[in-house]
């Protein structure tokens, strides 16, 4: 048995999509179809975000507590990878704000998976302000229409191209994040209405290949594939993911650690190689790094932050 509120199987998917986006950045032929990692990575949000915040928001949880949570749980390994990007390959300060370079092709020269945080914080705000108050019908028809949008958007070619961390193709990024981020909330709002009980098996180690052999497979006309994967394989896993554990749990919690600081630093360091088996050795170092990174950065600095936030006395209301 498990806690209802830990699945320790996401965990450990997460870590590995993580790893799966660095092999992709590192060389196509590592991990071809990488960038739908990040397409797992929108609708384990969108299930997370629900679990963590939807029952709070309906007790009476104000956007300035979800925000300050928020910022709390992202900022900290974002401005160590913003940094980063800055003092190895220079660029525009504005990064550590989450601002895009205007100027440039992509959003985030120095870093561009910054774009897609940047797409999960609109996210998390479009959450609070909208989604969480949407009945499960209006939510399922967000997600149909994005999620339509999004196919016409891959399947019009030329595939693949940037769909969110370039300029060209930035407007497409709001179908793309609002189809799986939609998609993973549908999916916490079945899991509470039928709550599994939730058992550890070995065919949950069937996720994480299902997982890599979507982000390899596909072919040289990857444009149905990647469709079927965003649409159903990718939000299927998740679900699957909520209903069955992993056994080696203490793995796949480690797993869990690394992929957030994993995903904001690797991209600097790696780009100062060409050669795919230097970038390969860097990423063998990155690996441990984040772990580490997790432990004695993220989590104490959270930690504190979230201690400050929630010790912060309201503004005094000015007298009638």
């Amino acid at each position: 048995m498990t806690s209802p509120d830990r699945f320790v199987s996401l965990d450990g998917l997460r870590g590995v999509a993580a790893i799966a986006v660095m092999l992709f950045h590192i060389s196509l032929g590592y991990m071809p179809g990488g960038y739908l990692a990040v397409d797992f990575f929108f609708c384990l949000s969108g299930f997370v975000i629900a679990l963590a915040f939807g029952k709070r928001f309906a007790d009476g949880l104000s956007f300035r507590a979800f925000a300050k949570a928020r910022f709390a749980r992202l900022y900290p390994m974002m401005f160590i990878g913003g940094l980063l990007g800055i003092i190895l390959h220079g660029g525009n300060p504005n990064i550590l704000l989450l601002v895009p370079d205007f100027l440039g092709l992509s959003l985030f020269p120095t870093n561009p998976p910054f774009w897609s945080l940047l797409a999960e914080v609109l996210a998390n705000i479009a959450f609070a302000l909208v989604l969480v108050g949407l009945s499960t019908r209006k939510l399922a028809l967000v997600a149909l229409v994005s999620g339509v949008l999004l196919a016409f958007a891959i399947l019009s070619g030329p595939w693949p191209r940037e769909l969110g961390s370039h300029w060209n193709g930035a407007g497409w990024a709001v179908p793309r994040t609002l189809y799986s981020f939609t998609a993973g909330m549908l999916i916490y709002r079945w899991h509470a209405q039928a709550a599994p009980v939730r058992r550890i098996t070995r065919l949950a180690l069937l996720l994480p290949a299902a997982l890599l052999a979507l982000t390899y497979f596909g072919g040289p006309d990857r444009a149905l594939w990647d469709t079927a994967a965003i649409l159903f394989g990718l939000p299927a896993i998740v679900w699957l993911g909520t209903r069955m554990e992993m056994p080696f749990q203490p793995l796949w919690q480690r797993m869990g650690a690394l992929s957030y600081p994993l995903y904001c630093i690797h991209v600097p360091l790696i780009a100062l190689a060409d050669d795919p088996l230097v970038r390969l050795s860097i990423a063998a170092v990155l690996v441990p790094a984040a772990l580490a990174l997790d432990a004695w950065y993220d989590k104490p600095v959270r930690t504190l932050l979230a201690r400050r936030f929630s010790q912060a006395k309201p503004a005094a209301m000015p007298a009638p």
